[in-house]
């Protein structure tokens, strides 16, 4: 499973826009944005883009991983919701950028909860939506207006945009879904949660409870969102190749989970 590391930007193609002006606009690469959105024939003649296209162009100079999306005329926190399975609140809480939820402007970047995937040989939609565990319908509605993003077919090489699993109040950017998960292995994300209080534990396939419940804290407490960082330490050793990392909160009057994010891991030496 390949999953690409960096920056990406999401843009809308513009009047006027070419492969070449949008590389040098985000620091990327001709090359690599006609290879990131299959520029070339039978979806298209080599480099030409179409008004309204989404493009995914990596930037060539990053150390952080990240997926950041332009708003264009039209777009609302709503719809970017919708398009991104993700609440609105977290959308806007992830973002310090954005000041009013109701004032949002074409130009801006905002980071969305999704990260790149690039296709493999055999890969199809419902494959990667099987690996990942993110629904197919997601994974098509986080693409469109992308020509060479079909159900039917993909081709090696393609980037594709795939949501990252949330709750209205958690969302998980580490481990991805479908990626391997090691003993000490890193978990991050964004909570919004009373006294910054985050749990999480790790369960394979055959009920083992790999890493029992264990505690971390965000950066700061409701109501703002705020990034939590741990290691996850095994407990002990998994005994199936799948598993699931669930994080969440409890609640203060009965002690039931709130607001449950599962994210579909694997095992190696199982």
């Amino acid at each position: 499973m390949t999953i690409r590391r960096g920056t990406h930007i999401l843009h809308t193609v513009q009047p006027g826009d070419t492969v070449y002006s949008l590389a040098m606009r985000y620091e990327s690469e001709v090359d690599a944005i006609t290879q990131y959105n299959s520029l070339y024939p039978p979806y298209t003649d080599p480099h030409v883009i179409f008004v309204g296209q989404l493009l995914i162009i990596p930037k060539m100079f990053t150390t952080k991983t990240q997926t950041l999306y332009v708003i264009q005329y039209g777009d609302t926190i709503g719809s970017l919701s919708q398009r991104f399975s993700v609440y609105p609140d977290l959308l806007v809480g992830i973002n310090d950028t954005i000041h009013n939820p109701n004032f949002i402007f074409p130009n801006q970047q905002i980071q969305i909860p999704a990260f790149i995937y690039e296709v493999e040989t055999n890969d199809t939609i419902a494959s990667i939506s099987e690996r990942t565990g993110i629904p197919v319908d997601q994974i098509l509605t986080a693409n469109l207006n992308r020509p060479a993003v079909t159900q039917d077919l993909i081709v090696e090489g393609l980037g594709i945009i795939i949501p990252l699993p949330t709750s209205e109040n958690i969302v998980v950017t580490l481990p991805l879904p479908g990626t391997v998960v090691r003993d000490n292995a890193v978990i991050e994300g964004y909570a919004r949660s009373f006294e910054a209080n985050v749990l999480y534990r790790l369960i394979d396939n055959n009920d083992v409870i790999v890493t029992e419940e264990t505690s971390t804290t965000a950066r700061y407490g409701a109501p703002s969102y705020s990034e939590f960082r741990d290691n996850i330490a095994f407990d002990n050793a998994p005994t199936a190749s799948l598993g699931e990392l669930q994080v969440y909160t409890r609640s203060a009057q009965d002690g039931s989970i709130q607001d449950l994010v599962r994210t579909k891991v694997f095992f190696v030496n199982s």
